[in-house]
């Protein structure tokens, strides 16, 4: 396999699980790249097969490239429980968000600028915002354009191509090097697999899992653990399975 740096085209402050770093990146990234505008769904659920929580997606264009979109997350009683918004005025591949988790009455999200990007998070309805600044650089990825990095990028991963990312992480007020890999493609099915960069820490750190269609560019199936806490404030792992209408 060939290796190459791409470059250009929450949690709370004490929990230092690396599950959560992964599950973020990956769940905050769930947009379309085919329609002027598209709704799909993703069923989260748990490693019994019980149903944690539904996404309902919505995702915007303007002029052939993603604008805005909106993730609301509801538990099995279709009651409210999250919601993650983003725009896209500086690219697809930098997502300005706000995402809060209804019931941890948590909230983080990044504020992306010509030179610079703003992470923050608050624990807490008392709590105050932490924040930093970070410089924009062109291997980052904030929020939901990870999942466009990768739609633009399926045919060098298909190909055995490791892209080497940095990943902005307002959960953490930092940024961590990951990458992206082909795990194998069968038939139409290309599964990919994100973790971190460090071969020494990837010994023992979580990874997470993902499969897209080669033909429509979407994404399938997300494995790993949840970014949402449950009733009883854990990250359980999960298993979300999308659907999209015709």
């Amino acid at each position: 396999m060939r290796a190459r740096k791409f470059v250009s085209v929450k949690r709370r402050t004490r929990r230092i699980d690396l599950a959560v770093l992964f599950a973020t990146a990956i769940n905050l990234c769930f947009l379309l790249t085919v329609a002027a505008g598209e709704t799909f769904t993703g069923q989260a659920v748990n490693l019994k097969g019980g149903l944690e929580y539904v996404e309902y997606h919505t995702v915007e264009y303007k002029n052939g490239e993603v604008s805005r979109s909106e993730t609301i997350y509801y538990d099995p009683n279709q009651q409210k429980i999250g919601e993650l918004i983003s725009e896209y005025s500086h690219g697809p591949q930098f997502g300005s968000y706000d995402f809060r988790d209804i019931r941890a009455q948590y909230e983080d999200g990044a504020e992306v600028k010509i030179d610079q990007i703003r992470l923050f998070r608050k624990e807490g309805p008392d709590n105050h915002v932490d924040a930093k600044i970070l410089p924009k650089k062109p291997d980052q990825i904030v929020g939901q354009g990870f999942h466009q990095f990768i739609v633009h990028n399926l045919e060098p991963i298909a190909q055995g191509e490791i892209l080497h990312v940095r990943l902005v992480f307002p959960s953490r007020l930092d940024q961590f090097k990951f990458r992206i890999r082909k795990r194998k493609i069968e038939g139409d099915t290309l599964y990919i697999r994100l973790e971190i960069d460090n071969w020494f820490l990837r010994l023992f750190a979580p990874h997470v899992d993902a499969e897209y269609d080669l033909r429509t560019r979407r994404l399938l199936r997300y494995v790993g653990i949840s970014n949402l806490e449950d009733v009883s404030g854990k990250h359980k792992k999960v298993t979300i399975t999308y659907s999209y209408k015709s």
